[in-house]
């Protein structure tokens, strides 16, 4: 075991020379695997119950079924149980389910008393089928002798949360509720890019886990990968919390013992090990609304052995962007470096906004935009910088390809004397930008935002749609608005629009696209998920936002804002009512 604050130090340690320290250590943590059987797997009744032949659920911790009258080795599923930190049986980590064996998975969830299964697999990846749909989507489906009903279903930007009723139709019992946690940001190969999300998710996982309830059913494809290094974050930052250390050597050693190849690639261990550096360095950072104006007073203390605040040390922690090349590739072709504003301020290759590429016009899918995930939407927004001259057409392209229909600005064509956006809109009339006529039809001037209405036609696609373009006029050429009561009237008005006009991506850029715009998505999408759940969580929204955008939210003072702005948000509700 490692004490938590050393912890970094020796994943630091492990990384030199090519990783070869978690080579070594991943090597020894296969246990013997002479002195386990596995018979009932390789049951001639039960093959066509395994999804793959190598993945085997060991006979002394396999699942066990109540045996169906008459019906040869009906109590076989392809599921072991594991310990937990500090439970044994914590957990149950099982296959991907087969239609052959939907009913018995819906068996064992209810037999088994669970509350909530997690699944870390998309049904399809690369062209292969990886799990089957063994849920409803919409009313009701019975598997064997249990009713399994569609409730609600919640996607978060990061994961899909889907509630069902199950009742047994041979028993009185009341329907019990299960939530199915669906992770779906997993990629295709190897691990995801950063630990946060997920971290994240493994966290409200745990908490949201009845402490009556039996094991929570871990599963991705075949039961041991992914599922292995989630079970492995979870104990691991249970016992960091409780005893101070971590030893994930022993966890997954332990873990092998219950099942076979748990976590299944040394990818995977290392993964391990960087997100829970992660999670040690960062702490948590979510807090109960009611609770934002106090975890505010904390940060703005001072720590006596630095002389910073907590705020500027929070902030410090936020992800720097590390430049890759590659990360950047089509922003740092030759042929786009024009469109680029600023030449620092670049979009990642994997985020970035694509357009319809033009026949032999190498560079024309490319514009300086990002998409941007909301709460519970992915791609809600486009981040995007104020358009140049030689991207006015681009920009308009964008629009059009991306059915956005409301563009925010947050800045003013000039500040302090110098240019900071184009006028990349007809003052009066209309003007053609490409095949697509721009026509102002209204403009409003409110006391902290211009409102402008136009009608977009694409000449041959003989189209029109409205499109209003909110300009915050409340933004000081420098620091930050006084208060945030005019950006939370600015969402507001947005959000109006946006139920009028169906809801599509929301473009918004300053002249950068990052610092004021990383404010603005940043304290919308706060705004949703304290709606939602009476939840915030600054810091981790932010650093969201800068693995889709670099350097979003720019400065420590508009960090801070974004706190003080949601803080605001609240106290215009009388007394929290509404998050209780």
């Amino acid at each position: 075991p490692i004490p938590v604050e050393a912890f970094a130090m020796h994943v630091r340690r492990m990384h030199m020379d090519g990783d070869i320290g978690f080579s070594e250590e991943y090597e020894m943590v296969q246990p013997n695997d002479e002195t386990f059987t596995w018979h009932h797997s390789l049951h001639p009744a039960n093959k066509y119950k395994n999804r793959y032949a190598n993945i085997v659920a060991y006979d002394h911790s396999r699942v066990l079924l109540t045996p169906l009258e008459g019906v040869l080795e009906s109590d076989y599923i392809n599921a072991n149980y594991i310990d937990g930190y500090n439970r044994s049986g914590a957990f149950i980590a099982s296959q991907g389910p087969l239609p052959e064996t939907f009913d018995d998975f819906w068996r064992m969830v209810w037999e088994q008393g669970s509350a909530i299964i997690v699944m870390l697999t998309q049904l399809e990846e690369r062209g292969r089928r990886k799990c089957d749909q063994y849920w409803p989507d919409r009313g009701t489906r019975n598997y064997g002798a249990l009713r399994v009903t569609a409730n609600e279903t919640f996607h978060m930007s990061y994961y899909v949360l889907r509630t069902f009723l199950v009742s047994h139709m041979q028993e009185e019992e009341e329907p019990r509720q299960v939530r199915q946690y669906h992770y779906t940001s997993w990629p295709d190969h190897g691990v995801p890019a950063h630990p946060a999300p997920l971290l994240s998710m493994v966290r409200t996982v745990s908490s949201a886990n009845p402490p009556t309830a039996g094991p929570m059913i871990v599963h991705c494809s075949a039961g041991v990968g992914r599922t292995g290094t989630f079970i492995t974050l979870d104990s691991m930052l249970q016992r960091a919390a409780q005893e101070g250390t971590i030893d994930v050597f022993g966890f997954v050693r332990q873990m092998r013992n219950k099942r076979n190849l748990m976590v299944q690639t040394e990818s995977q261990y290392v993964f391990i090990h960087d997100a829970l550096v992660e999670a040690v360095i960062c702490g948590v950072t979510e807090v109960d609304a009611n609770k934002l104006a106090s975890r505010i007073r904390e940060l703005r203390e001072v720590d006596p052995n630095i002389g910073t605040t907590y705020m500027d040390l929070e902030f410090e922690r936020l992800t720097r962007d590390e430049r890759h090349p590659t990360q950047f590739k089509s922003a740092m072709l030759s042929c786009n470096a024009a469109k680029n504003r600023y030449a620092n301020i670049l979009p990642y290759e994997r985020t970035r906004v694509a357009l319809h590429m033009r026949p032999g016009e190498v560079g024309s899918d490319y514009i300086n935009a990002s998409f941007i995930d909301g709460n519970h939407r992915l791609k809600a927004y486009i981040a995007t910088q104020a358009p140049v001259p030689r991207t006015f057409e681009d920009f308009w392209r964008m629009l059009w390809e991306q059915e956005s229909a409301v563009i925010v600005m947050l800045t003013r064509e000039e500040e302090a004397g110098k240019l900071k956006c184009h006028r990349y809109w007809p003052s009066d009339g209309s003007r053609l930008y490409d095949k697509i006529l721009v026509e102002l039809t209204e403009e409003l001037t409110y006391s902290d935002y211009v409102l402008r209405q136009f009608s977009l036609t694409h000449t041959e696609e003989k189209s029109s749609r409205i499109v209003r373009q909110f300009q915050c006029t409340d933004w000081p050429d420098s620091g930050l608005p006084e208060s945030g009561v005019g950006l939370i009237d600015l969402i507001g008005q947005v959000e109006k629009w946006q139920q009028q006009s169906g809801n599509t991506c929301i473009t918004v850029h300053c002249s950068g696209g990052v610092g004021r715009t990383g404010v603005f998505c940043a304290v919308s999408i706060l705004i949703e998920r304290v709606k939602a759940e009476g939840l915030i969580d600054v810091f981790q929204t932010v650093q969201h936002l800068r693995l889709q955008r670099p350097a979003m939210v720019q400065t420590k003072d508009q960090y801070e804002f974004c706190y003080t702005t949601i803080q605001e948000y609240l106290e215009s509700f009388d007394l929290y009512a509404n998050f209780h």
